[in-house]
């Protein structure tokens, strides 16, 4: 069985590699990829440190109080009135 091979169209078992592809694939330096490290950057021994996230946003934000994330009060109200409808529709 052969498929043809989207680089080049050319016939290649299954199974197997293209040949033409596989050549220039070799010929071709190995590029960088942008999430790769350098590799002078291996073995720094930075420092551990425990990161304190509360005093960082202490620094950077100060104290002001930030709004609270949830359901409005009306939400809730919602949902109750939902409720209580369907039990009537349903006891009628």
């Amino acid at each position: 069985m052969k498929y043809q091979c989207p680089s080049c169209d050319q016939d290649v078992e299954v199974g197997r590699n293209c040949p033409r592809c596989a050549r220039s694939a070799r010929r071709r330096p190995r590029e960088k990829k942008p999430w790769e490290q350098d590799p002078s950057a291996d073995g720094l021994n930075l420092p551990d440190d425990d990161f304190d996230y509360d005093a960082f946003v202490t620094r950077e934000w100060g104290r002001a109080p930030h709004r609270r994330l949830g359901i409005a009060w009306y939400w809730y109200l919602m949902a109750i009135l939902l409720f209580v409808a369907m039990l009537l529709s349903l006891f009628r």
